[in-house]
């Protein structure tokens, strides 16, 4: 199945009714040779176009953010193209039109494209586009209707793609917010005893590491320790990113950057030494603090949870996901998707609804069991998973789909699910997905999707497949 975004606005709102009446007032007064002089000014001049429009809009430091990726430049080059001249043509489908504007106000509020890029934009074509229209076999009277033509058409599209843009926008919000509310449920309640003890095993692993005969090279950074990618990835939403966490996010940077530092170059001198781990236990002091305080702070919500499985389900992706690939863009990690499908046999009688929901719950568990804290696992569909690997490469992730596939096989194939000692005969299918800095999220689920289709087509018995 291939997730399409659901219209942002049905065709018959009054907006897009609204929108189709002023493009044929817009048409009407406009002659069919002035319409067709533009349309091919459009087209002539459509590459060199959008060479412009990029070189301009790549001075923009925002903008870069977007634009930055050689793959996503040469689609969005050859869409941008197409779109200028779908938008001029002399004969348009008004709906197919007015749906098109609709639909790329939408892909830009999925990304996060800063609302004032989008007029920018508009203006840097209008202007290229006004340029070529002094060159065309117009007479006067004709080439100001042209140019007005440009400035009132391209001035309607902008408003169709802010229009989409806010409502999209708006579900996007609402999303991000009723995420971190249930991750402030599921987090507040399990995650402090567990990020404590994680911090205190990697307390002993250096204390352990400074006592050794032979001490190592480098010490590991408590950004990279279990602790740090929990805390930038699910304590950043389960923190709501306030002031207080960033500033415990500096503390693991002082520690990282000065202290430990300080105690590699410490070696052998006992006295330098002692100095430097009173110095790390004072931080780690504050740490353990600050970190009580945020837990002590954030709230609690039981809402939005998959009845079955307990899990969030999938209308909490678009907030999750973009927020992901942004941390892992800015970062330059590595991160994957692994979309699970557990393909459940048929069952008959009037216990088969409950049968496949108690094998649906054993599967989220293992799922659960088999992911790491600083994961995110959702219910996707009625037999399909979705698990986001942060800072983790195809190597990596290739090693957690075999283990999820082999725990996933052995607890849905033994146990009591049917009310007997009956083995239950499942398969289990995994599609996953590299990030690789495409700023639309539905594009890497798409690519789950087709990677998942292709291991449900294999006969072996552990079928995963990467795309």
């Amino acid at each position: 199945m291939t997730i399409k975004p659901k219209p942002t606005i049905d065709m018959s709102d009054a907006m897009a009714t609204e929108a189709a009446r002023a493009w044929q007032d817009l048409l009407a007064v406009t002659p069919p040779k002035v319409r067709q002089a533009v349309a091919d000014v459009v087209r002539d001049g459509a590459v060199t176009l959008t060479d412009e429009f990029y070189e301009r809009m790549m001075r923009s430091e925002r903008a870069t953010h977007f634009l930055d990726q050689e793959r996503v430049q040469k689609r969005l080059r050859a869409s941008l193209q197409q779109w200028m001249t779908d938008l001029f043509e002399v004969e348009v489908d008004l709906e197919q039109a007015i749906g098109r504007q609709i639909e790329v106000g939408a892909v830009h509020a999925r990304i996060r494209l800063p609302i004032d890029l989008i007029p920018a934009g508009i203006r840097v074509l209008k202007r290229g586009i006004r340029r070529r229209i002094d060159f065309a076999p117009l007479d006067p009277s004709d080439r100001l209707l042209a140019l007005v033509y440009v400035s009132d058409l391209l001035h309607l599209a902008d408003g169709l793609m802010n229009q989409a843009y806010f409502h999209d926008a708006q579900d996007v919000v609402r999303n991000d917010e009723a995420y971190r509310l249930v991750t402030q449920k599921r987090s507040a309640s399990l995650e402090r005893a567990r990020q404590r003890a994680a911090l205190s095993e990697w307390t002993e692993a250096l204390l352990l590491s400074v006592w050794a005969a032979s001490p190592p090279r480098a010490f590991v950074r408590l950004r990279d320790a279990e602790f740090g990618i929990w805390l930038h990835h699910k304590g950043a939403i389960l923190f709501d990113n306030s002031e207080d966490f960033r500033s415990l996010l500096e503390s693991i940077d002082t520690m990282d950057q000065a202290l430990l530092p300080r105690l590699m170059d410490a070696g052998q001198d006992r006295q330098r030494t002692d100095a430097a781990i009173v110095a790390i236990k004072q931080l780690l002091d504050l740490i353990r603090f600050k970190l009580n305080e945020l837990f002590d702070r954030a709230g609690s919500q039981d809402d939005g949870l998959d009845i079955e499985t307990h899990l969030p389900d999938r209308r909490y992706l678009p907030a999750i996901l973009a927020n992901v690939m942004r941390t892992h863009h800015d970062s330059g990690r590595p991160c994957c998707l692994l979309l699970v499908e557990v393909q459940l046999p048929a069952f008959k009688g009037l216990t088969a609804s409950g049968t496949r929901s108690r094998l649906l719950q054993v599967a989220a568990t293992t799922l659960i069991d088999c992911t790491r804290t600083s994961d995110h696992l959702f219910r996707f569909d009625e037999q399909r998973f979705l698990m986001i690997a942060v800072e983790c490469d195809r190597s990596k992730s290739t090693q957690l789909a075999n283990t999820v596939s082999e725990e996933l096989r052995n607890a849905l194939q033994a146990g009591n699910i049917q009310g007997s000692w009956t083995p239950v005969q499942t398969t289990v299918a995994i599609g996953i997905a590299e990030y690789d800095r495409h700023p639309d999220y539905q594009y890497l689920i798409q690519r789950a999707e087709s990677a998942l289709a292709e291991a449900t087509s294999g006969n072996s018995r552990a079928r995963i497949a990467f795309a």
